[in-house]
């Protein structure tokens, strides 16, 4: 039935001629999956003011909002032609698709008709619909409700707004344009899987840092196929499979990839084709490792300034309540001395990792050799009595930030100062298989096991396990934000800590 525009889809039907409004209605209705409202109109002149494109609309449409989403023109009118429907179409600010209806004179059809850009033409013999008897009525409905379909888009999809191509071809066009440019363009880690989980497609923007550089990496294959890190791969893997049997979305995970240490922000939701058949998924990804080393960053200052803060504030007020009680003033304010100078580090600390963590510059070119040499030069000024056996070739040039000095000085100030007896302190630079490998050997009792743990994430943070001090920390923040390791080694008595830092490109 004809009815007033409600939503769903609006059909404006001019100089119909011998096509039944109220058939056209029920077979457009039938064809596609909205609902339909038809409206007529008997001249051009009619469909122009509907249509909202005559001089003084100033191309704004129908102010009453109801938008036309499709035309259906017979060619001839008594006022003109449906050339003149689709100017007027074409000048409405979202141009609706103009199906036009023609006689066909020995299946012939006006050249118009084919020399305008029509959504589609609808021959109408002098017997009917072209092939159909005369009394075939519902069979010319029929033609004209196919070609309204495949003129006006699905309804699938985002919302639109602004100027948009209105016709199903046009629009089609329009979003491939849009999802190629989205794919280039946008600085995302996007991707398309099939049915089995392969990639298909990946986005092709410059992507700061993600699994691999280039798309030949993932094309063909699925995240057990060496994609993801094999100790990893098998969640995401299955993740994928559960996303394109159930259609249930993974939206916003948090993805760990322990192995190298970094962490993506996932989601995914199956792809289905227009048909609705299953054709795989297609998700994004998005690297958070920096923010998640802030939380962590974060969490283990707290931790370990709470506990620091506590244990040497109850070493003062031990000593002061000693001192107070007649107990011996030298050694009391000895340790209340020792406890303060620990507190003043801590919070020196506590600084640099702030300066870490807020505005950390990226990596640059580094003269690794020079760095070694200055913390050498620092830590004999502040140590005179520790012996250091050092072996630092030059120009060793490694991609480093402008903070690396800060973990050198760590690991170098831990060897002398925990060392038991003479400290002793050997250091060696090597270039190793396109990286710098700093070995640093020390006397000093071996670190924990459980901070180490803590350290690397085998171990979460808590008030019962975290390490005793930010000196390590900071080495471990500083090398990874150089995209380097930190490796820990016990050897004939001694720690041996290992930085690894790549060296330098020549494009850097």
């Amino acid at each position: 039935m004809i009815s007033e525009p409600t939503g769903g889809i609006d059909v404006l039907l001019v100089a119909a001629g011998r096509l039944d409004p109220e058939r056209v209605s029920a077979a457009v209705d039938a064809a596609v999956d909205r609902p339909v409202s038809l409206r007529v109109a008997a001249t051009v002149a009619d469909a122009v003011e509907r249509i909202g494109g005559d001089d003084d609309d100033d191309r704004g449409g129908d102010d009453d909002g109801d938008a036309v989403d499709c035309v259906v023109a017979g060619f001839d009118a008594p006022d003109g032609t449906a050339v003149d429907v689709l100017r007027a179409a074409e000048a409405a600010a979202r141009p609706p698709p103009v199906v036009v209806v023609a006689d066909a004179v020995d299946r012939r059809v006006p050249v118009e008709t084919v020399a305008e850009p029509f959504a589609a033409v609808v021959p109408f013999s002098r017997g009917g619909a072209a092939g159909e008897d005369a009394d075939d009525a519902d069979g010319a409905a029929e033609h004209v409700a196919d070609a309204v379909a495949d003129a006006v888009p699905d309804g699938r999809g985002p919302a639109l707004g602004g100027d948009h191509p209105r016709d199903r071809r046009s629009l089609a066009a329009w979003k491939a344009s849009i999802f190629d440019q989205y794919f280039t363009d946008v600085p995302l880690h996007m991707y398309v899987k099939d049915t089995d989980a392969r990639h298909v497609a990946v986005s092709e923007a410059s992507v700061d840092r993600r699994i691999h550089r280039g798309s030949e990496a993932y094309l063909g294959r699925r995240d057990i196929d060496g994609v993801v890190p094999a100790a990893e791969a098998r969640e995401p893997y299955e993740d994928d499979l559960a996303v394109i049997e159930t259609g249930e979305p993974i939206v916003s995970k948090e993805e760990q990839y322990a192995e190298s240490g970094r962490w993506f922000l996932t989601s995914k939701v199956r792809w289905e084709g227009p048909d609705g058949e299953v054709r795989g998924l297609v998700g994004v990804a998005e690297e958070i490792t920096a923010r998640k080393n802030r939380e962590r960053q974060l969490e283990v200052t707290s931790h370990v300034i709470r506990h620091t803060l506590r244990n040497k504030l109850n070493v003062v007020l031990g000593s002061c309540e000693r001192i107070e009680t007649g107990g011996d003033v030298a050694s009391n304010v000895a340790r209340i001395h020792t406890a303060a100078d620990a507190l003043v580090s801590t919070v020196d600390n506590q600084q640099t990792i702030l300066d870490v963590m807020v505005g950390e510059p990226a990596a640059t070119p580094t003269d690794l050799s020079r760095a070694v040499a200055g913390v050498l030069e620092w830590l004999v000024e502040r140590h005179p009595d520790a012996v250091v056996d050092a072996d630092v070739p030059d120009g060793v040039v490694v991609s480093a930030t402008e903070n690396v000095h800060r973990a050198l000085e760590q690991v170098l100030h831990n060897a002398v100062v925990h060392s038991r007896g003479d400290a002793v302190v050997s250091v060696a630079l090597e270039r190793r298989d396109g990286t710098a490998v700093l070995r640093v050997r020390d006397r000093c009792p071996a670190i924990p096991p459980s901070e180490v743990d803590v350290l690397t994430g085998e171990r979460r943070i808590d008030h019962l396990n975290h390490s005793a001090g930010l000196g390590l920390w900071i080495v471990h923040w500083v090398v990874r934000n150089c995209d380097g390791s930190v490796e820990f080694a016990r050897e004939d008595g001694g720690n041996v800590v290992t930085l690894t830092f790549p060296l330098a490109t020549p494009a850097e």
